[in-house]
């Protein structure tokens, strides 16, 4: 779960890391009146869930709070890739003199989390990381010992050598990576960023960061789950999903699919539009029996875009049959308007291919021939 620049840095400057000063204003002007607050010249970031923003001229700069209303009306209601702006961080504009990057995310080859620090920041750091590679380190952490003291050193030091006449800001290097290490942990992050991290009147400040947190530790963090780049019906939709054990995404297509498993998903997310058929969903559920099944159907009532459905049965410690009763009361309740395809394979497959006769689907045991039969289907109603 991503969540806003203005929550990460509140979570740093709850760890000691000193961020500028900023204000969020929903309204013009919200904005001018809170850069007369912070008293000189400001930057507006637009809160999205999507990146780039600089790229795509969503920055805005102001010297007067006057400028920075007008500027917040013309970035407000706006949109950054699909996501309409809603709420700008006004924030205190600072001059500085060495950019850094400072960034901690999952290493899932080694299985442990990976530090990594480039002396090169404002920039993205796999551009970086291709073009000059001696310009950044990396340290995988072990998740029993944490981040240690040498491996804090050795981030520092690399990221600002010792030099004769220099002033040494290892320590607070030192602390500062400490601090993000502790951050990381505290908050179940898979990856949290800093870039950059810029020295500015003889200190570092974070000057852009971003988080994510793991969506199977959001029961420990309760407090950070609320709605983000999403109404709030569409934040409460998902609660529902997540607490019912469904990732759900919602397509351009019109074949609906249910599946269980987020491998095979992709699989036949892959085969169908390899043979032109128009996914309509991701849906991968965890609530694979009767009930689960018969629930996770309603998804495709409510899209009036779907034209057939497949579903993928592959049943292991589950039963073909407690999954094809569920299928048979949903068909039995709803008569729906769309056809069904049942790919089928797995524990009590026979007694599940009978239940699902009495509905009038004649289950399938190949993955590679449901996808094309739906698709032909699908076709044809076209």
């Amino acid at each position: 779960m991503r969540i806003y620049e203005h929550e990460a840095k509140q979570l740093l400057r709850q760890a000691g890391v000193s961020v500028p000063g900023s204000e969020l204003a929903s309204t013009a002007a919200q904005a001018q009146e809170a850069a007369q607050r912070l008293g000189g010249p400001v930057v507006l970031k637009p809160q999205t869930m999507i990146k780039a923003r600089g790229k795509a001229g969503l920055i805005a700069f102001a010297d007067t709070p006057q400028e920075a209303g007008q500027a917040a009306g013309e970035l407000l209601g706006r949109e950054h890739a699909g996501e309409k702006i809603d709420t700008l961080l006004v924030e205190a504009k600072v001059g500085f003199d060495q950019e850094l990057y400072l960034g901690i995310t999952v290493d899932y080859t080694e299985g442990c989390p990976v530090f990594i620090a480039s002396s090169e920041g404002g920039v993205e750091i796999e551009s970086v990381a291709q073009e000059h590679p001696e310009r950044v380190i990396k340290r995988s952490i072990s998740p029993g010992q944490g981040l240690t003291k040498e491996q804090a050193g050795e981030i520092a030091d690399f990221l600002c050598p010792p030099k004769d006449g220099a002033v040494d800001r290892s320590d607070e290097l030192r602390r500062i990576i400490a601090a993000l290490y502790g951050v990381y942990t505290k908050f179940d992050c898979e990856m949290l960023e800093v870039n950059p991290l810029v020295l500015a009147g003889g200190s570092f400040l974070a000057l852009d960061a971003t988080a994510a947190i793991d969506e199977d530790a959001l029961f420990r963090q309760a407090e950070m789950v609320r709605p983000r780049g999403q109404s709030e019906a569409e934040f409460e939709l998902e609660k529902d999903h997540r607490k019912r054990g469904w990732t759900f995404l919602r397509m351009e297509g019109d074949i609906g699919i249910l599946s269980s498993g987020a491998g095979i998903t992709m699989a036949i997310l892959d085969l169908m539009r390899a043979g032109g058929g128009r996914p309509a969903n991701f849906l991968d559920t965890a609530q694979m029996n009767r009930q689960g099944i018969y629930d996770a159907f309603h998804l495709f009532l409510d899209d009036p875009a779907i034209k057939t459905v497949l579903v993928n049965i592959f049943a292991g410690l589950n039963r073909c049959d407690d999954l094809a009763l569920g299928i048979q009361d949903f068909m039995t309740e709803y008569r729906p308007s769309f056809p069904v395809v049942v790919r089928m394979v797995g524990n009590r497959e026979d007694e599940g291919r009978e239940i699902l006769r009495q509905v009038g689907i004649e289950a399938i045991a190949g993955l590679e021939d449901s996808v094309t039969q739906v698709i032909k289907i699908t076709e044809s109603l076209s």
